[in-house]
């Protein structure tokens, strides 16, 4: 596939100071010529399978995270996990200072006895009325009490017993402060929630929660590390070819070239829209007027991954290349066909009659001859691109580069002898 060219340059004279030449007296005039050597590259269009492949970044993520805070407020008194800790459910991992849920419990419960010794003198109270009342209608019975004074016993009566019930509310109210104060003293001692591994610890010792205003995070458990999810932000021009069942290649930083698998479980339909990043460092523009900032959309795709050996940590920043749409069966040709242009000192062997009407040019190369030929493509992948549209057909040829080479040569012009 070499072609010769040869172009001829301006002729240059030159002197030969040859000792022979002086001797006759006469002058040999030589002129430089530079030749130039084409060698077309060229490639046989194929058939074959090509797959569009997504390459995207994300971070690794553990599948269950629980966020341990605590619903009273006081001063830490003791840690019982750091970071790294393995905790099982219903340890502790932390402790308040209980010194005021302990003296509101006993406090409580002074009130809720004094409140039941209430109830006991009421109902006292309430007997006495009940056989005042009891004695005092056997009276007028036989007519020995006034109607007055039966009434008044009677109202007595049931002021007695009001008076019964009402303490008896407030010895309940007593006995829910009581549950209360228990339940908030309990509270100083912090248990984990669920097994699993310490990945971050937010507190110190001495330090003051005010889990009234805020509920503070003490510790970050993830349930199980063996198991992670890879959170990768695809862009909305490659959502449409990730489908969940396919498989997931991806590298982290820690690991070199060595690739880890996953599985694609979950693409996510609520978008994730972010100001373009040259959008968001640009000065704001003079006169005060604003614009629309450009955005980016992406789509979480969560992908499983395996991880037995606990290599892999939460937040490592993984780069993974993601399956997309594939063919089986597509004529291919190499990517490079689709970026070459003849050189200008191939014009000889273009063919400059060929007209074009499609997306992208290729350029046919048959019997030493480059014509340009019009063709769609279609899915890209692998260092092969499908052609779904165009003349080409498997085997024909297409250039894919070209080697330029120039050397150059001196040839005799004329002798003059005097």
């Amino acid at each position: 596939m070499a072609l010769m060219a040869t172009r001829r340059s301006r002729q240059v004279a030159l002197c030969i100071g040859a000792a022979a030449a002086l001797a006759a007296g006469g002058l040999v005039v030589f002129a430089s010529r530079e030749t130039i050597t084409l060698d077309i590259q060229a490639a046989p269009v194929t058939t074959g399978p090509v797959e569009h492949q997504v390459v995207a970044s994300g971070t690794l993520q553990a599948t269950t995270t629980v966020d341990v805070g605590t619903q009273v407020s006081g001063v830490v008194q003791a840690l019982d996990a750091d970071y790294n800790s393995l905790v099982r459910a219903n340890e502790i991992v932390a402790r308040l200072d209980p010194a005021l849920y302990d003296a509101a419990l006993r406090e409580a419960r002074a009130s809720l006895a004094q409140a039941e010794a209430n109830v006991r003198r009421l109902q006292a109270a309430e007997q006495s009325a009940r056989f005042t009342l009891a004695r005092d209608e056997q009276l007028a019975a036989s007519n020995m009490l006034p109607r007055a004074d039966l009434d008044a016993a009677r109202a007595a009566m049931d002021s007695a017993s009001a008076d019964v019930k009402g303490a008896q509310a407030q010895a309940a109210s007593a006995d829910d402060a009581v549950k209360a104060a228990a339940v908030d003293l309990e509270h100083t001692v912090i248990r984990s929630p669920v097994d699993g591994v310490v990945l971050a610890r937010n507190v110190e010792v001495g330090q003051t929660l005010a889990a009234s205003v805020q509920a503070p995070v003490l510790y970050r458990i993830a349930v199980d590390l063996r198991q992670l999810q890879l959170w990768v932000n695809v862009d909305e021009s490659d959502v449409a070819d990730i489908r969940a069942g396919e498989q997931a290649i991806f590298s982290v930083e820690s690991y070199g070239t060595e690739l880890f698998q996953g599985t694609v479980s979950q693409v996510r339909l609520q978008p994730v829209v972010q100001v373009a990043a040259e959008a968001a460092s640009a000065p704001a523009p003079a006169g005060g007027v604003t614009s629309t900032p450009p955005t980016v959309t992406s789509y979480t795709t969560i992908v499983d991954v395996a991880n037995p050996d606990e290599r892999l940590r939460p937040g490592m920043t993984a780069t993974v290349t993601l399956r997309g749409s594939h063919h089986d069966a597509a004529l291919l040709v190499p990517n490079a066909a689709l970026s070459f242009q003849p050189p200008a000192a191939a014009g000889a062997i273009v063919d400059d009659t060929a007209t074009l009407s499609g997306l992208h040019e290729l350029w046919r190369y048959d019997h030493g001859q480059l014509t340009p030929v019009a063709v769609k493509t279609g899915l890209s992948g692998g260092g092969w691109t499908e052609l779904i549209g165009g003349t080409l057909r498997p085997g024909d040829e297409v250039a894919t580069g070209v080697v330029t080479r120039r050397t150059s040569a001196l040839s005799r012009v004329s002798t003059w002898i005097p």
